[in-house]
């Protein structure tokens, strides 16, 4: 009976002392508040921090990529050189494709507005573009194979052709009729349809001529080299893509 009293005793005192859940709990919310007090300041502190740095960071690359294209002499000499060799290619086609008798360089009907699209166009896209296009394909591929398939099948149906089938009509239109006049809107609708129209055969002329030549650009041609070496084959591609893209015959005048 002594034993059984004293544990009695030794139980009733333990529970006496032991928190109850309710008390549990609520010290556990007061930790909780306690670690969300400390850790809000914390955070706070980590993000004034880094703020300025992402800043910095943005800024620098802006700076970066906007000095890139201000200062690099290798992009600006790519751009001259794509604009000026769609410049002589489009006046051969011009000069292929005129009705005049007497054959001439230029043609005597030559269209000067339409040699300026493209000169725009081969020096942005072709020069321009193509600078980074390339350097990312080597960058991004080790085998040739794999850079001709990406530029041929991506970025010829996907980044070319709207480029140029959304430029050469709008720069047209607008120098022929004015930019943002209802005649030049015609216009443009006019060339968009003409141009979409003639597409999927140029595409398919497109890699009979480009797989060949860039087989030889990926493989052969140091990578510093390649917009020069895509460029001088545009002259006769330029000539290829102005005879499949020349429009009907329709002028300001006719109209």
């Amino acid at each position: 009976l002594t034993s059984n009293t004293s544990l009695n005793l030794q139980v009733s005192s333990q529970s006496s002392y032991a928190p109850s859940q309710s008390q549990q709990s609520r010290g556990w919310r007061s930790k909780l508040t306690m670690s969300r007090h400390r850790t809000v300041p914390v955070l706070l502190t980590v993000l004034i921090t880094l703020i300025p740095l992402f800043r910095r960071a943005i800024c620098k690359s802006i700076v970066a990529a906007t000095s890139s294209l201000r200062f690099n002499p290798l992009i600006l000499q790519h751009m001259a050189t794509g604009g000026a060799l769609a410049f002589v290619g489009d006046i051969i086609a011009q000069s292929l494709l005129s009705e005049d008798e007497e054959r001439s360089i230029p043609p005597k009907d030559w269209d000067f507005i339409r040699t300026n699209a493209f000169v725009i166009f081969g020096a942005l896209y072709t020069g321009g573009a193509q600078h980074f296009i390339f350097n990312f394909l080597h960058s991004a591929f080790d085998q040739p194979l794999a850079r001709l398939a990406m530029a041929q099948f991506f970025f010829i149906p996907f980044c070319y052709y709207p480029t140029f089938l959304f430029m050469n009509p709008a720069l047209r239109a607008g120098w022929e009729h004015g930019f943002g006049s209802e005649d030049a809107k015609v216009r443009q609708v006019e060339l968009f349809s003409d141009i979409a129209s003639k597409i999927p055969t140029t595409l398919l002329r497109n890699w009979c001529f480009w797989l060949p030549v860039q087989f030889v650009q990926f493989n052969f041609i140091p990578a510093e080299l390649n917009v020069t070496f895509a460029a001088a084959f545009g002259v006769i591609w330029n000539a290829i893509l102005s005879m499949s893209t020349a429009a009907q015959a329709v002028t300001a005048k006719e109209a």
